[in-house]
């Protein structure tokens, strides 16, 4: 086949053209702008096309894919109507592609990227051999999003977020956890819920925390009479010592433990893999040193990532200062979220707060909320915007201490270009 694909510097639609390219298709595909996983695509030979035109879409095109923020009106989804080419979004085809296999599904409000590393990494140690999609980068697949399978099971991240998994064929679901998020489609707690309900009851078995309230809520109206819940006990069968660190991981890492010994894997080499493994990209990911001061980079944006995530890095660095630049994800998240991300920010020793990053906010969303909002009611905390922001901020750290940049938006860029400023310039 060939294939356009619109936006395809995205972290998961990137990993479906790279899959495609391995099935033989012949691939092309355009962005707005260049991106580090572009720089993957175009060493495999893929023609990237900056920026989107309708020219791009080759002739003879059999199918265009597309991300969810590519709008109808884009010039190159314009094209293809006129043209009669079939169109589908990333969520779509990737539903596709998973009746086509058997699809282990990690979905959950929260850890989903974290999980499907760690058991791609027990999977590499004992030799089972599945195709991966995965929502990061993963220094077991040599920086790469994607990893290219040989045997009939495809292990893949499933987004709740416009029910965008309902499109996936699951014969099993890694359930992290449930809680209400992407409140600016899902109305209710219940409604959030019911699609999670849904999703579950398509698959055969489902893996997840016995002791979890709302995964137990989450169960009480399933109608599925045949689906499975995991029953295994892992907790004698935990003994891991892993590189990523925090109680919520070591949880992540109790539902792959279950998943080998679902799929009957050798547990002691699948437990080697769960040591082997580094983290993903942009979770807890160490940046590098900046004046003494340890700087880290993490994709968390809701309240219980923050909280989860500044108590992992107490446990780690028990006698250092721990200090938070937040970036907002969303105007409407934060508004509806509003005390329990004051809460959960106050856990940090020294705060500092991004400009709001907009995503699908109306300007409604946005008049609601804003940072000074956030600053008045969360002590040590002041608003960091500019490079010379962020370098007055540590002042109030010292050497040993851990800076961590969090957010789902531009922060890790700017991050990373912290670390790579020395004395207010460039090193």
């Amino acid at each position: 086949m060939i294939i356009h694909f619109i936006g395809i510097g995205g972290i998961g639609i990137s990993a479906l053209a790279q899959f495609c390219t391995t099935r033989g298709d012949k691939i092309t595909g355009s962005d707005i702008s260049d991106t580090e996983v572009l720089s993957i695509l175009k060493e495999q030979g893929t023609p990237i096309f900056i920026p989107q035109e309708a020219k791009n879409i080759p002739d003879n095109c059999d199918l265009v894919v597309y991300t969810e923020a590519v709008s109808a009106d884009n010039p190159e989804r314009v094209e293809a109507k006129k043209r009669n080419i079939p169109e589908k979004s990333y969520f779509e085809y990737l539903g596709d592609i998973s009746h086509e296999y058997r699809t282990i599904a990690v979905c959950g409000t929260h850890g989903k990227t974290t999980t499907i590393g760690l058991i791609a990494s027990g999977f590499k140690e004992t030799d089972f051999d599945a195709t991966v999609f995965v929502g990061s980068t993963l220094s077991e697949f040599d920086g790469m999003n994607f990893y290219a399978g040989s045997n009939k099971w495809l292990l893949v991240e499933a987004c709740e977020y416009r029910n965008n998994f309902q499109y996936l064929k699951p014969e099993v679901v890694v359930l992290t956890n449930v809680e209400l998020d992407h409140t600016d489609f899902y109305k209710s707690e219940e409604k959030y819920f019911d699609t999670f309900r849904d999703f579950c009851e398509k698959s055969n078995v489902v893996i997840c925390h016995n002791d979890d309230q709302n995964v137990d809520r989450l169960f009480e109206k399933i109608e599925n009479e045949g689906l499975k819940l995991s029953d295994f006990d892992v907790e004698t069968h935990c003994n891991v010592s892993l590189q990523i660190f925090g109680k919520h991981n070591r949880e992540n890492a109790q539902l792959a433990i279950k998943l080998a010994r679902l799929l009957e894997l050798d547990l002691e080499k699948f437990k080697q893999g769960l040591q082997n493994y580094k983290g993903a990209g942009r979770r807890q990911e160490f940046l590098g040193e900046w004046n003494g001061i340890q700087v880290f980079s993490d994709y968390g944006h809701h309240p219980t990532e923050i909280t989860a995530t500044l108590q992992s890095f107490g446990e780690q660095f028990p006698n250092k200062k721990i200090s938070l630049i937040y970036e907002p994800h969303q105007y409407s998240r934060t508004r509806q979220f509003f005390d329990e991300f004051c809460e959960a920010l106050s856990g940090a020793d020294v705060v500092g707060i991004f400009p709001i990053y907009a995503a699908r906010d109306t300007d409604a969303d946005k008049a609601s909320v804003n940072e000074n909002d956030l600053i008045k009611k969360i002590p040590h905390s002041q608003k960091v915007e500019t490079m010379e922001d962020a370098q007055k901020f540590t002042s109030k750290l010292n050497e040993g201490d851990v800076l961590l940049f969090m957010g789902a938006g531009v922060v890790d860029g700017f991050a990373r270009e912290f670390v790579n400023i020395k004395n207010g310039r460039p090193k």
